[in-house]
C-alpha cells in the first residue's frame, strides 16, 4: 500500500463514517488487510455497571473488520455474519485497541477476524466475521 493510498483510506475511515464519529471510534491505521481502531471511552460508551458495554464492543470489532478489509480491497463491504466471544471484564479500562485482519478474501466474500484489548493489552474480546464486497469503489477523494 502506498502511503499516499493509506492517508486517503484513514482520511475517509474518519471523515465520512458519522457512525464511528458519534461513537468515539478513531481509525488510526490501515494496512492491506490490517487495521488498529482506538476507543476513548465516554460515559454513553458505558453500561451502568461502569463496563464498555457489549454493543460498543461489538461495534469496535465490526469498524476493525471493515477497515481491514478495505484496505485490503478499496471497495464498499457490508457484513454478512459476525459472532463475538467476551473473554474478560475491562475493568476500568478508559482506552480500547482493536485489531482487524483478513483471513481469508476471495472474490466476493471475505473472512475476518478482530482482536479487542487494553491499552496495557488485555484480552477482552474476540470476533469473527465474514463479509461481502459490493462491487462499489469507495469514493475516495484525489
Amino acid at each position: 500500500m502506498t502511503p499516499e493510498l493509506k492517508e486517503k483510506l484513514l482520511r475517509y475511515a474518519n471523515g465520512k463514517e458519522p457512525f464511528s464519529a458519534h461513537n468515539h471510534l478513531q481509525i488510526c491505521d490501515v494496512e492491506e488487510g490490517h487495521s488498529r481502531i482506538e476507543l476513548r471511552m465516554a460515559p454513553e460508551s458505558r453500561n451502568r455497571w461502569g463496563q464498555p458495554h457489549g454493543g460498543i464492543l461489538f461495534a469496535l470489532a465490526d469498524v476493525a473488520c471493515g477497515v481491514a478489509l478495505v484496505g485490503l480491497r478499496q471497495e464498499t463491504c457490508v457484513t454478512v455474519s459476525a459472532s463475538i466471544d467476551f473473554m474478560a471484564e475491562a475493568g476500568g479500562a478508559d482506552h480500547l485497541i482493536a485489531r482487524g485482519e483478513v483471513t481469508h478474501a476471495g472474490k466476493r466474500t471475505c473472512f475476518c477476524r478482530a482482536e479487542i484489548t487494553t491499552a496495557e493489552g488485555k484480552i477482552i474480546a474476540a470476533c469473527h466475521s465474514v463479509w461481502a464486497y459490493t462491487g462499489h469503489p469507495l469514493p475516495l477523494e484525489e
